[in-house]
């Protein structure tokens, strides 16, 4: 199928292969809510940490509910791209309508994807991804903040929202930088792998069959990972005494799935290699030392900096100081060298596991190498440590590609995998 071009939103996915603003997603949903005011109402939900509306876009009268979730993620801009193409199919086609009422979350984390968008226009080159990249830290996250103790506004419209609409699917909309395409899901939906694996390969995107966060995770199939549940006794209620796990596991209170959709800016099959990884401790021992390299690097540029930065508290350099404090730990848990009593071992491992925790490795320290950049840009002293980080940023992109050889994904594909992932799993929960 084609992008609707009708919208500025669509003129970009489909004209110039970029991901709409947050702005024209808005306008978007503004043109599809005046133009059939039968079937769609576009409304304020909530508001961010800093006051922003939150807006859902409501497509048909159907008693059960679809809800669909993007911006999650500040740097992850497929979601809204996703929403403003499926919103017009189905204002367009009565049978997605006669399936579910669709609730799509323009964006749950505005103000982050207002300090990320600039990533977003620079789709052909690794390094201009990273060198405009931002992420809040993880206690700053609608999705994942309730499991640091934290309940913010977005989070609790999100909760609001699962409690009015009780969806018995929630489909969070995530866009991964360089792999394969794979969801991870609350609970296991039968017949779904073969269809992720079937959209996947029709566009010509691999499925990714290893995903470092989800090493330990049940899998009934390639490119699907399914979720733990949640600790004896948590529930979910929209008060900020019974946080303690991420929004996703919210439907389950009534008998819904959470989707969380993962889809490639640069596709690359090393992540869909299952075959067994040779030598795998000096591989993995290798690795470990790569990001203690590139930690101590930067270390030593964010020492230089701290003169520039004293008093300076920015959502930048708080994602800076999130990402720098995983690198160390996370070498240590990987080095065999070292023992950990209590963790839990690395699994048998694959080319496809080992490629994960490779990029994972090369993706920590160019997000902190990124953020650190945008964070010293106003300071005019602190111009020369710029200059080093984007040397590193370039260094670091250049071994990447080489290492993984990814090619772009054009986004109408990222949307269509998307789109073909979320309407399977509806067609497949709804018979359960």
């Amino acid at each position: 199928m084609t992008i609707d071009t009708s919208t500025d939103a669509g003129r970009a996915m489909a004209l110039h292969d970029r991901y709409p603003t947050l702005d024209q997603v808005v306008d978007a949903a503004g043109f599809l809510a005046a133009r059939h005011p039968h079937l769609c109402t576009l409304r304020r939900v909530g508001s961010s940490t800093s006051g922003q509306p939150l807006l859902l876009l409501s497509v048909g009268h159907a008693p059960h509910h679809t809800l669909v979730v993007a911006g999650a993620h500040a740097d992850e801009p497929l979601g809204g791209a996703t929403i403003v193409e499926l919103a017009h199919r189905a204002v367009s086609d009565a049978s997605l309508t006669a399936a579910c009422t669709w609730d799509f979350l323009l964006c749950l984390d505005p103000d982050g994807t207002r300090l990320a968008e600039g990533a977003s226009h620079h789709p052909s080159s690794l390094s201009g991804y990273f060198a405009h990249f931002f992420r809040p830290s993880a206690e700053e996250q609608p999705e994942w903040a309730p499991s640091y103790g934290v309940m913010m506004p977005e989070t609790q419209a999100l909760l609001h929202l699962i409690k009015s609409l009780r969806p018995f699917l929630q489909c969070s909309l995530h866009n991964n930088d360089v792999g394969g395409a794979f969801i991870e899901i609350t609970r296991d939906v039968p017949g779904l792998a073969e269809q992720v694996a079937k959209s996947a390969a029709d566009l010509g995107i691999p499925v990714q069959a290893g995903f470092f966060d989800a090493f330990h995770w049940d899998s009934p199939g390639p490119g699907v990972f399914v979720i733990p549940p949640p600790e004896e006794g948590e529930r979910w209620a929209a008060r900020p005494e019974d946080v303690g796990a991420i929004t996703w596991h919210a439907p389950r209170e009534y008998g819904g799935t959470t989707l969380v959709a993962e889809v490639p800016r640069w596709v690359s099959g090393r992540l869909a290699d299952p075959a067994p990884l040779t030598d795998p401790t000096r591989s993995v021992t290798a690795l470990a030392d790569q990001l203690r390299q590139r930690t101590a690097a930067l270390s030593q540029i964010l020492t230089a900096a701290e003169p520039h930065l004293t008093g300076v508290d920015s959502p930048l350099l708080r994602g800076v100081q999130l990402h720098m404090a995983v690198c160390t730990p996370t070498a240590d848990a990987w080095d065999p060298r070292i023992v950990q009593p209590g963790a839990q071992p690395l699994p048998p491992m694959t080319r496809a596991r080992y490629a994960s925790m490779e990029m994972v490795a090369n993706r920590v320290p160019l997000r902190a190498a990124g953020m650190l950049q945008r964070a010293l840009a106003p300071m005019a002293a602190a111009q020369p440590l710029r200059a080093d980080l984007q040397e590193l940023i370039n260094d670091w992109c250049a071994l990447c590609e080489d290492s993984f050889e990814g090619a772009w994904l054009p986004v109408a594909r990222q949307v269509e995998q998307n789109i073909a992932t979320i309407l399977a799993a509806i067609d497949l929960a709804r018979t359960r």
